[in-house]
């Protein structure tokens, strides 16, 4: 962005000004809609947890604050990639600098380099407020567009160069520590919040085992070459592993989908029957491949010990357990009880009317799949 939103690129510092505010703009609305997005999904699965919501976020700032460790390292979750460039050629570049705010304001789209936005995330789905949410992820989406300004004193190309290679060249160590710093003072706050509340504690189980299956479906989904290979590595017969390549994620997908229904120990129950199966699955491979088992389960490019993977299944058993006795539902949706009296004939039509528009459907589309429409 740097290089490509100057006064230069932009025809003057009129023009580079406008540019710079739709930069902005777009950074912001775009980050501001998915903080809101990520409030309404914690509200969903039972936030504000209480203190156990406010210790989850306390324990991850304190991981990722562990891992601005130069000899450490976290995984942060991103794509690793740069917004598309040609916005810039087939796009107006006022446009091209919103697209381009618009590009960097969700953050885990692109580069991360650290894992503040991961901790920023969880704190505006612990919240469970929407318009919290945005505000939370709205101020990092201004931050990170309002980083362009840095671009203001370049009149050449290899003005805005010299720029980005000052910026590359910054100490690491200080980028780190002034990171960590900043985590760390989010985990005493955190810490703060907790105590002076509590409970939470089967809400948040429930959702935490939600969202690792969520995460599980998504990544099988957006990478099946992946899951494919990892699959084949079991041995399963042909006919299994091929039900197994489409059946697994649609299955997980329904722990989430139930769990943001309201449906939370329905969501919880598939979650437990699921993390039994696979348990039973990664015993099996065990004996039979030996001690390095494929999961495929989030994405991994390589084996796992099978003893990591029984570990944090029993984490997560407990977890699946612990919400199925105790974490409160709160449907979304009822399903219809039995009609009676004068609800039986309208519901009979219904019903009806129901079977015919399938048939209808169905028919249709048998007939256009035979070009007879």
């Amino acid at each position: 962005m740097v290089e490509t939103i100057t006064p230069v690129v932009h025809g003057g510092r009129a023009r580079w000004i406008r540019a710079v505010v739709l930069h902005v703009a777009g950074a912001t609305l775009t980050a501001a809609v998915f903080g809101a997005a990520l409030g309404a999904i914690g509200s969903l699965l039972g936030a504000p947890w209480g203190r156990a919501g406010a210790i989850g976020v306390a324990v991850v700032a304190l991981v990722y604050a562990i891992g601005e460790h130069q000899r450490l390292s976290v995984a942060v979750p991103q794509l690793r990639r740069q917004v598309p460039d040609w916005w810039r050629t087939y796009f107006g570049p006022s446009f091209a600098s919103f697209l381009y705010g618009a590009g960097l304001g969700v953050g885990f789209l692109t580069f991360l380099a650290h894992g503040t936005l991961v901790v920023v995330a969880a704190a505006a789905i612990a919240i469970g407020d929407p318009a919290w949410g945005a505000v939370v992820l709205g101020s990092f989406g201004l931050a990170r567009g309002a980083a362009i300004v840095v671009s203001r004193s370049i009149t050449t190309e290899e003005e805005g160069a010299a720029v980005l290679d000052r910026l590359v060249a910054r100490s690491e160590a200080l980028r780190r520590n002034v990171n960590g710093l900043v985590l760390v003072t989010l985990a005493v706050v955190a810490a703060f919040a907790a105590a002076r509340t509590d409970g939470g504690w089967a809400s948040l189980a429930g959702a935490l085992v939600a969202g690792i299956f969520a995460w599980s479906a998504v990544v099988k989904i957006a990478s099946p070459g992946r899951w494919h290979r990892a699959l084949a590595a079991h041995r399963l017969p042909p006919t299994l592993e091929r039900v197994a390549r489409s059946a697994a994620p649609v299955v997980e997908a329904l722990v989430p989908a139930l769990a943001l229904l309201g449906f939370r120990r329905a969501s919880a129950s598939l979650a437990l029957a699921l993390l039994v199966v696979l348990t039973g699955e990664i015993v099996r491979v065990r004996l039979a491949v030996g001690p390095h088992v494929p999961c495929g389960c989030f994405g991994e490019r390589t084996s796992r010990p099978a003893s990591t993977q029984l570990a944090r299944n029993a984490v997560l058993l407990a977890g699946a357990a612990f919400a199925v006795v105790s974490a409160p539902d709160a449907p979304l949706v009822g399903w219809p009880g039995t009609p009676d009296g004068a609800d039986v004939l309208p519901a009979v039509l219904a019903a009806a009317g129901l079977a015919v528009a399938l048939s209808a459907a169905w028919r249709s589309t048998a007939w256009l799949a035979k070009g007879r429409a």
